[in-house]
């Protein structure tokens, strides 16, 4: 038995931190209830170049289309949530109580519902009715701003921290969290989660900065963001890049003797870090990046590859650990030794579950074929 397979989630939220946030805990064995509305469904399905993460976010899920607007789909989203143990969203604040569904009317239907708005800014203060992505969360939270080179413009990270880390992962562990103190009260409760509140949590190392009672450094001026010498990427030559983690003195001791370069050993925190990064970059451009790697391979010198996504998916150590496919899907990173997670389903088709919902919830066939005449509920087949 999986650790939550006696959880049932509706989840309402679209695109990623929510899916994200549901995809953690269906990979544990939560049923997880995918509502989509009828018009469209989740506008991840078909977002261009961004659409081919929507097969890892929502596999284990099944998908219900249904028409919150209609008081028949309410009805319906009522029974569902009446048994529920979960309801996520993603709606700005305010758009669950316009249609009916938000927590104090779904506590009156179950008093042990746990309801998580998972939001860019939260349901309270100035910025709560703003829109937002990524990006706008990142320049929010100073995360941004110290992101990239001294004197460039701020770069943009690769990955969606805000979505993911900021929102998707800290919506999990409150949902667990609250479904933890709920086996002792027996009571659910309402999750309040920002992305901006995620990000700004995980700058501890600059809390003085981010408080007013310390140094704030600029942007090339983070140790652990291109400062120091020995924290850096570097081109070898053929034009692909090593990555450089040799913070501990006794790693940084290492790398310089293999480079034949003792003499730097001292100057590892020293106040010419530029000219120290220019020395090292001149010795690395001598060889190419494999070549280095070869060299390093004995040494006990944190340097590793600077990868493709393609050479990722070809990365020995990674495909060991079971984090590449099957399918479009990337793995599960928890590793639990006695109910470990694992992909059970590729991700639903736009309604596909519909019909088989409504049946759970006892709903005769002939009555499903009426709600789905009236575009109440859209029933669809596997589109993935």
């Amino acid at each position: 038995m999986l650790p939550l397979s006696n959880v049932e989630v509706l989840d309402l939220s679209r695109l990623l931190p929510g899916p994200y946030c549901s995809m953690i805990l269906a990979d544990f064995g939560a049923r997880v209830v995918k509502v989509e509305d009828t018009a469209r469904g989740d506008y991840l399905r078909d977002m261009g170049p961004v659409a081919g993460g929507f097969g890892t976010v929502n596999r284990n899920k099944q998908s219900l289309a249904l028409d919150l607007k209609n008081p028949r789909g309410r009805e319906i989203f009522y029974r569902l949530a009446a048994r529920a143990d979960v309801v996520l969203e993603g709606f700005r604040p305010g758009v669950t109580a316009r249609l009916g569904i938000d927590y104090p009317t779904l506590r009156r239907v179950n008093p042990r519902l746990v309801y998580c708005s998972l939001t860019g800014y939260g349901q309270t203060g100035p910025r709560s009715q703003r829109p937002g992505h990524d990006v706008n969360y990142l320049g929010l939270s100073g995360i941004l701003g110290l992101t990239g080179a001294a004197g460039q413009a701020p770069v943009i990270p690769a990955v969606t921290l805000a979505d993911l880390g900021g929102g998707a992962m800290w919506a999990a562990i409150a949902i667990l969290l609250a479904l933890w103190a709920r086996e002792r009260t027996g009571e659910g409760q309402y999750l309040d989660v920002a992305m901006l509140d995620g990000l700004l949590a995980w700058l501890p190392m600059f809390a003085e900065g981010v408080t007013g009672l310390g140094p704030a450094p600029s942007r090339g001026e983070v140790p652990l963001a291109g400062a120091l010498a020995c924290y850096r990427v570097y081109a070898a030559a053929d034009g692909r890049y090593l990555a450089l983690g040799a913070l501990e003195e006794k790693f940084w001791a290492g790398f310089c003797r293999v480079l034949g370069r003792p003499e730097w050993i001292a100057r590892q925190f020293g106040a010419d870090q530029e000219d120290l990064a220019a020395a090292v970059q001149e010795v690395i451009r001598t060889k190419t990046r494999d070549e280095w790697l070869a060299l390093f391979a004995p040494a006990d010198v944190p340097l590793e590859p600077v990868y493709s996504l393609f050479e990722v998916a070809a990365d020995e150590h990674i495909r060991s650990r079971g984090m590449v496919g099957p399918g479009p899907c990337l793995g599960v990173p928890v590793k639990l030794s006695a109910t470990p997670g694992g992909i059970r389903t590729p991700a639903p088709g736009w309604g596909e579950h519909s019909r088989e919902v409504l049946a759970g919830l006892g709903y005769p066939a002939e009555e499903i074929d009426i709600l789905a005449a009236a575009g109440v509920i859209r029933e669809g087949g596997r589109s993935l």
